[in-house]
């Protein structure tokens, strides 16, 4: 690189003070910048190039003492003669003198706002006249809505099983097999899980009678799963208001298996109002059931299967038309519990009654229009209203127990299961009772692929033993159409039928085919097909 010295720095002296001086004559004009910027770049490049253009100086030598010292002597002597050609800028005249600005005359006040006159006081406000009130049917302390239970609960479990351990999917599917429902998970799901309230919207604004009777709740049960039987247990409890509820009485049919011994009874020893009867020989379940009545306390039998789930407000509905009434007999709405994953579902009422074909089999029939023009004549939210229904299920009902044993309890010649709801159904309308279908009484129900216990014999030979025994009581003059459709059955022995007979002429009951005109006029004689 070109080092200056002393004399070379004071060109670049002077002509940096010319620039200065030029400067600050005219910095305002921006010709004069310009022209300066271009003088500057000229005199930088004059001065770095001259040596290699006219006087040789070589700055890339830097190697070569020699060289580097002849090139600056000539840089020095270029620089000596260049510095003589450099004359002074000439004074730029003074610019004219701007005139002054004129101030700018202030704006004229504004006006003032005249004030606002103050409003007129707000005259008071009448006060409202007290609404006379309506003077109820029974004093207002004595209605309330149907009980909803405690919103939620800590959970409870089976003691002896371990939920910590893996799940078993091989096992699971064995207790699907043995057990017709899935116990694996039903042991490992909380004995008092929330249940789902599916009822329709106007369920919640109906009002109930505050006195209505209290009832006993029959649970029979043969080899059922703890599990589930708790949980029926815990969940009428947990669903129920407890002045409502006498007793829980579970009868057992003389099981087999070991957890409903010890293990049941130490799950249940925490609630005085759960009782266990237990029976010394096995009966079947129309047996049983008419034992358990025997043995229970309430003003009502409420029975339910084993497997059951009552849901919020269930049993107000359920009760107050026996309180109303004795003779009437109440069904819940039955909702569907999946057997394999336990799952709730279910409609928010009733669109169906109970019926009956000629082969006594009960089946699901549309509701007639003189039933839906009751309802909507009688009551306020008919969608939701009682149903009569011809006939019932049979598992889940609720009757007032003396007038279940007034009406002749269940047939003893009848065997485990099968016809007994048919006979009970008919017996009821015969003998001048009534039977309701209770759309607001919601109840989950475990329907299972097939019955997990034998029938104590041919299962065939238990259910038709049954239906015949029911014919032959209640078809009177119908009963040859009966044997028309099943002429198998016309010569079977089905045991003594004379006190069952002796009941009917004792409550004076009407004829089947009163039965058929009034109560399911939708069976006709005349539909019976030709044999």
């Amino acid at each position: 690189m070109v080092t200056l010295d002393k004399r070379e720095k004071s060109v670049y002296a002077r002509v940096l003070t010319n620039i200065r001086f030029a400067c600050k004559r005219d910095f305002l004009r921006k010709r004069f910048v310009i022209r300066w910027t271009i003088i500057i770049t000229v005199l930088v490049l004059v001065v770095r190039f001259a040596g290699k253009t006219n006087f040789q100086v070589d700055l890339q030598m830097g190697s070569d003492p020699h060289h580097d010292h002849q090139g600056i002597v000539e840089f020095k002597r270029a620089a000596d003669n260049y510095d003589g050609g450099i004359k002074p800028v000439e004074p730029l005249e003074p610019a004219a003198p701007q005139k002054p600005i004129e101030p700018v005359k202030p704006a004229e006040p504004l006006a003032p706002v005249a004030p606002i006159a103050p409003a007129a006081p707000v005259a008071p406000v009448a006060p409202v006249a007290p609404v006379a009130p309506v003077e109820p049917e029974a004093p207002v302390e004595e209605w309330v809505h149907a009980f909803t239970g405690p919103t939620k609960q800590p959970p409870m479990y089976l003691d002896f099983i371990d939920r910590n351990l893996p799940w078993d999917k091989d096992a699971e599917e064995e207790t699907k097999k043995t057990w017709k429902l899935n116990k694996y998970l039903s042991d490992r799901v909380p004995l008092n899980r929330d249940t789902h309230d599916g009822r329709h919207a106007t369920c919640s604004k109906r009002t109930y009678t505050k006195k209505m009777p209290s009832a006993s709740v029959v649970l029979v049960f043969y080899n059922e799963a703890l599990s589930v039987v708790l949980r029926t247990v815990f969940t009428v409890l947990k669903e129920s208001e407890d002045r409502l509820i006498h007793e829980i009485l579970l009868y057992d049919d003389c099981s087999t298996i070991d957890e409903l011994n010890a293990p049941l009874e130490r799950h249940i020893s925490a609630y005085p109002k759960v009782r266990l009867v237990r029976s010394k020989e096995r009966g079947g379940l129309v047996k049983a059931r008419m034992f358990a009545a025997r043995e229970a306390r309430g003003e009502v039998l409420l029975y339910l299967d084993a497997h059951c789930e009552p849901t919020p407000g269930w049993l107000e509905p359920l009760l107050e038309p026996i309180g109303l009434d004795r003779t009437t007999v109440t069904v819940p709405s039955l909702d569907a519990i999946n057997w394999e994953d336990l799952t709730y579902s279910g409609a928010d009422s009733i669109w169906v009654i109970g019926g009956v074909n000629w082969l006594m089999n009960m089946l699901w029939a549309p509701i007639p229009q003189r039933e839906t023009d009751r309802r909507q004549k009688e009551d306020p939210f008919p969608i939701t209203a009682n149903l009569r229904t011809p006939t019932m299920a049979g598992g889940l009902f609720a009757m007032d127990r003396l007038y279940f044993k007034e009406l002749g309890e269940y047939d003893e010649g009848m065997g485990v299961w099968g016809g007994e709801n048919m006979e009970l159904s008919f017996r009821i309308w015969m003998c001048g009772g009534s039977m309701l279908f209770v759309p607001c009484s919601k109840v989950g129900h475990i329907f299972r692929p097939a019955h997990p216990y034998d029938f104590m014999g041919n299962n065939g030979d238990v259910v038709s033993n049954n239906y015949i025994r029911a014919a032959r009581v209640w078809f009177d003059d119908e009963l040859d159409f009966f044997f028309k459709i099943r002429p198998q059955f016309k010569d079977k022995d089905v045991g003594d039928l004379s006190s069952r007979f002796a009941l009917r002429e004792r409550l004076q009951c009407k004829s089947y085919a009163w039965f058929i005109k009034n109560i399911f006029p939708e069976l006709p004689l005349e539909s019976l097909p030709s044999c």
